[in-house]
C-alpha cells in the first residue's frame, strides 16, 4: 500500500525538499488519506521509505504511530544517496516499540548491478521466500 497524504508534498523537487525538511525539524505528523482497515490480519509489514536526513519521512512516523504493531514484524527497506539507514531503524523502533524488527535492506538510489540478488537474499534472511 502506498501512503498518500491528505495534503501532498509539492511536485517540485526543490520545494518538496524544503517541505520535507520543515516537517522533519518540526516532528510533524502529516495526515494520511488511506488507512488499513484490517491491520490485525497482518503479521509482517514490509516498510519501504527513502532516507530523509538520516531518518524516516514524517508520513512513515504517522503510519507507525497509527497502528498497534504488537506481535508484528516490521521488515524495513530504504533508498538512500549514501547514508544507508542513518538513524531510521532507531526511529522505527521508537515509533513502534512493540514490534519486532526484521533484517533491513538499504538500497542506493542507483540500485546497483546486484539489486535483484540483494533483494532475493534479503527476503530469504527474513523468511519471506
Amino acid at each position: 500500500m502506498e501512503l498518500t497524504l491528505e495534503t501532498p508534498y509539492s511536485g517540485d523537487y526543490g520545494t518538496v525538499l524544503d517541505e520535507a525538511q520543515r516537517d522533519q525539524k518540526q516532528g510533524a505528523r502529516p495526515k494520511l488519506k488511506n488507512r488499513i482497515a484490517n491491520m490485525e490480519e497482518y503479521e509482517t509489514v514490509l516498510l519501504g521509505y527513502p532516507n530523509w536526513w538520516a531518518s524516516v519521512p514524517m508520513p512513515i512516523a504517522t503510519f507507525l504511530e497509527g497502528y498497534d504493531f504488537s506481535g508484528k514484524t516490521i521488515v524495513p527497506f530504504c533508498s538512500h544517496g549514501g547514508g544507508r539507514f542513518g538513524q531510521s531503524l532507531t526511529a522505527i523502533a521508537k515509533l513502534a516499540p512493540k514490534a519486532k524488527m526484521g533484517d533491513g535492506l538499504s538500497v542506493h538510489y542507483t540500485g546497483g548491478g546486484t539489486l535483484g540478488s540483494d533483494i532475493d537474499a534479503w527476503l530469504g534472511r527474513n523468511g519471506l521466500r
